[in-house]
């Protein structure tokens, strides 16, 4: 009996070239979750599916026929759904969106249908996308509002002056936790500043190139300790080698 045809759209997150000629690109789809597709590379674009299609965070429009007893599915059509314009053009912009495709990939390796996620991705890259200027702090606030979708958003109402943050509770707490990862009371002030905050406001928020990558270290310890098995990125020293400032 044949399984019902899916057509969705969806978030390239990253592809693996397998073999001379076939590529495993993951997507993340708005009905389906993430899901894992083997696709036939070309270079002539008449058969298969261009290679730009498969580029980090790249949205697509996918059809297939699931295989409930394959974890590869097979495409019927794989093609472009919305365009970028500056979002794979830009030094900076690249390769945040290596980093971000490959830091996504793992944290949403296990998602199921999560459609206000698929909107949240899709609202936010595409400001992103659209910014000429004030975007350097993005993918700070762009990860910490994620945890809100995947069970971990920290409470920041819990949180008052000289409070120090448990990152594995995801709490504020007067006293100081009995084990290693947490934050002091100066760098968990920074938690309910970065979660109040929406895209256009957090220039208020005053990071130099130091700063910047220590609250990107403290996001990443944060996932880590709440997403098992995730991993080093190899994304990220590409993303450290462009940003500077």
């Amino acid at each position: 009996m044949s399984e019902r045809i899916c057509s969705t759209h969806g978030l390239v997150l990253r592809a693996v070239r397998y073999g001379e000629h076939q590529v495993i690109v993951d997507v993340f789809t708005e009905f389906a979750g993430t899901v894992s597709f083997i696709v036939r590379q070309s270079l002539s674009g008449r058969k298969g599916a261009r290679a730009s299609v498969w580029q980090p965070l790249t949205l697509v429009e996918v059809v297939w026929e699931p295989r409930v007893r394959s974890s590869l599915q097979h495409p019927r059509e794989l093609t472009l759904w919305h365009a970028w314009h500056s979002l794979h053009f830009t030094p900076y912009k690249t390769a945040m969106s290596l980093f971000l495709g490959e830091f996504l990939s793992y944290a949403l390796r296990e998602e199921q249908t999560n459609e206000p996620l698929f909107e949240y991705m899709v609202h936010a890259l595409s400001w992103f996308d659209e910014s000429s200027a004030h975007y350097s702090n993005f993918h700070v606030v762009f990860l910490l509002h994620l945890t809100r979708f995947l069970g971990f958003l920290p409470n920041v109402e819990d949180w008052e002056e000289g409070c120090y943050f448990d990152l594995e509770a995801a709490t504020f707490t007067r006293a100081c936790p009995s084990h290693v990862h947490y934050l002091n009371p100066e760098e968990a002030s920074l938690v309910p500043k970065f979660l109040r905050m929406n895209y256009r406001s957090m220039q208020a928020v005053g990071l130099n190139g130091a700063m910047r990558r220590r609250a990107l270290e403290i996001v990443m310890d944060f996932y880590r300790l709440h997403i098992p098995g995730f991993p080093e990125l190899k994304s990220l020293e590409i993303l450290g080698e462009v940003v500077k400032g």
